[in-house]
């Protein structure tokens, strides 16, 4: 999926943003892997996405083959025509905040379960609230992803923990700061890739050249 954003003419007097200015050395995305590897692997993705959904088998084999030698950067990118892919941004947070180690990769893999996605696409979800989608979807993602944070608590969180929203916030900025504009999109080593790593055998011979180097 596809984000266009449209420049507009800034106003002659200049103001100070209403919200901070994102900066972080992370740029609040979810790590894992070789974290001291010199190969980067960086990942812009939407969890209301269908086209995120569909690279995240491949996504996940190139992971477990590479994952001792490359470090892999998750970065979440709502974009605002997937309805309640901020909600879920946001509910990733909330998982990597107060659940366990590992458990934000998890509900990754819980929300790209196609039957699961199916549940909060835009004609799913087009009669219900935002509050009915967090209690009645989301929050059973979240306790299928985490043995460490209940439903109750989830929902408590998601409520007034400032960094749940905060974070997701950021991640949306720093995407853009990025120049992404839509989902999935990669980056190895701050190149952007836009073609030709479309199965795992792509993906191997590509990193393989760049692992091997001294």
């Amino acid at each position: 999926a596809i984000l266009f954003l449209v420049a507009l003419a800034w106003p002659s007097t200049a103001q100070a943003p209403s919200s901070p200015i994102p900066i972080s050395s992370s740029s609040y995305a979810f790590s894992r892997g070789s974290l001291s590897s010199a190969t980067t692997v960086d990942l812009w993705i939407d969890l209301g996405c269908s086209d995120c959904l569909n690279d995240w088998p491949l996504l996940s084999q190139v992971y477990d083959k590479y994952s001792d030698d490359v470090r892999f950067n998750y970065h979440l990118f709502p974009l605002p025509y997937h309805q309640f892919a901020f909600l879920l941004a946001k509910s990733a947070n909330c998982v990597a905040l107060h659940g366990s180690p590992g458990d934000v990769f998890n509900f990754f893999d819980t929300v790209y379960t196609p039957s699961n996605q199916a549940l909060i696409y835009n004609s799913a979800t087009a009669n219900m609230t935002y509050n009915e989608v967090m209690t009645t979807t989301v929050s059973k993602f979240v306790t299928d992803s985490s043995d460490s944070l209940s439903a109750t608590d989830f929902l408590d969180f998601m409520a007034s923990d400032y960094d749940c929203e905060q974070n997701t916030r950021y991640q949306f900025k720093n995407a853009a700061l990025s120049s992404i504009y839509g989902t999935p999109m990669y980056t190895v080593n701050g190149v952007t890739i836009t073609d030709g790593l479309s199965t795992i055998e792509d993906w191997t011979t590509f990193l393989d050249g760049l692992v091997s180097s001294p």
